[in-house]
């Protein structure tokens, strides 16, 4: 893998994500968040400095990117400050003809984006505009975690978008008429409430992965006192959860216990093929157009692309391992372009632990020469890891 480029982020880099939309695909985008301590309260362990209320702060950076003869760069187009930022993702499909983005930041707020060129009549052009459209808040004191779109194999012009947060509840908006209009919140973990996804295929059903080690389906037209179901089958806090938005019934999930599921979702007593990456696996995606390929972010051990061809035996392979330099990797995303071949986009750092949940500054592109090997189509990576200030292509 060959290295492109390294920029400063200025915090650190939890969530990047490419634009999955045509006229867009070479649009990143960058979440950080950094905890605000002094020296002196990093060394201190005392009641008055962990009760103290923390800040935290964040921004999105908006960069493009650009190819010329072969070489890969990115360019800094636009920064929004912000609290915290520790989730983002995409809508799927156009709003009003438009790309809209969600996130969660750390004072328990989903908000939503527009994004469009600077000049409308000019696809091309080196600069877009982020607006800010609406937000709503997740509760008193919190921190929003984790959030994702109903719309991502049914499209709809009034999408869901559910969302998680640290006091373990999970809330199910809709988009309709220009506002965020509740559909359900209920207590859906003992714990933080690490992650919430959407069957794609299924709307109605909504997954959620806690600290308490369980990873649960619930059916948001029923009362949402009890689950459909409850596993403990990860053994550690439950992180990442996503539909394969490809192939129906296919559900993957990660964990702390360093171990990727996937699953049938119409048997969830056993999932069909287990592997372990030997790190937290804090993000998972599947490839946009291959069903069998994972993309992860793997904490202690950077990152893998798994081909799940071979679940129906029980077994995944890993096809690529990129941990150099990486002490934690925490962010992960296929870009959906034709028109990169094999491009990657990784976040790494050195050795040093955070204070909080996701914290770090290193995204890395990469050119993955290993995926010419198996028929696919051309793909972009991204993925960030923890505590480090660089964007790195």
């Amino acid at each position: 893998m060959e290295t492109h480029q390294v920029v400063d982020t200025g915090y650190y880099a939890d969530s990047v994500e490419w634009c999955p939309h045509t006229g867009y695909h070479d649009v990143l985008l960058c979440g950080t968040y950094q905890l605000e301590e002094s020296p002196k309260e990093q060394e201190q362990n005392t009641e008055e400095t962990r009760t103290k209320p923390q800040t935290r702060h964040g921004d999105v950076q908006v960069y493009k990117l650009s190819q010329d003869n072969g070489s890969y760069s990115l360019t800094k187009t636009a920064v929004h400050e912000m609290p915290g930022v520790l989730d983002i993702k995409w809508s799927p499909d156009l709003v009003n003809g438009s790309p809209v983005f969600g996130l969660v930041n750390s004072v328990g707020v989903a908000e939503l984006y527009l994004v469009t060129n600077s000049e409308e009549t000019d696809v091309g052009s080196t600069e877009v505009k982020v607006t800010i459209l609406m937000g709503v808040s997740l509760g008193g004191e919190v921190l929003g975690l984790s959030l994702d779109w109903s719309n991502r194999v049914s499209k709809s012009n009034a999408p869901m978008l559910t969302t998680s947060s640290s006091d373990g509840c999970v809330q199910v908006h809709q988009l309709t008429s220009g506002e965020l209009t509740p559909v359900s919140s209920w207590k859906a973990h003992d714990y933080e409430a690490w992650i919430t996804a959407f069957n794609y295929w299924d709307t109605n059903v909504v997954y959620t992965g806690g600290d308490d080690c369980r990873l649960k389906g619930w059916d948001i037209r029923q009362k949402t006192s009890s689950p459909i179901f409850s596993s403990k089958r990860h053994e550690m806090g439950v992180c990442s959860i996503q539909s394969c938005p490809i192939r129906d019934h296919l559900l993957c999930t990660g964990s702390y216990d360093e171990h990727l599921l996937v699953w049938d979702s119409r048997q969830m007593k056993h999932p069909l093929a287990d592997t372990q990456l030997g790190g937290g696996i804090w993000r998972v995606k599947w490839h946009p157009g291959h069903a069998q390929l994972l993309l992860t972010a793997t904490m202690y051990n950077g990152y893998h692309v798994v081909d799940t061809e071979h679940i129906s035996d029980g077994k995944m392979d890993v096809l690529h391992h990129y941990d150099r330099d990486v002490s934690l990797g925490y962010g992960a995303d296929w870009c959906h372009s034709n028109a990169y071949n094999n491009l990657v986009a990784t976040g790494f750092c050195p050795y040093k632990m955070a204070s909080y949940i996701v914290q770090d500054f290193l995204i890395k592109l990469q050119r993955g020469r290993g995926l010419n090997s198996r028929p696919m189509k051309p793909a972009l990576l991204a993925v960030n890891g923890h505590r480090s200030n660089h964007l790195a292509i």
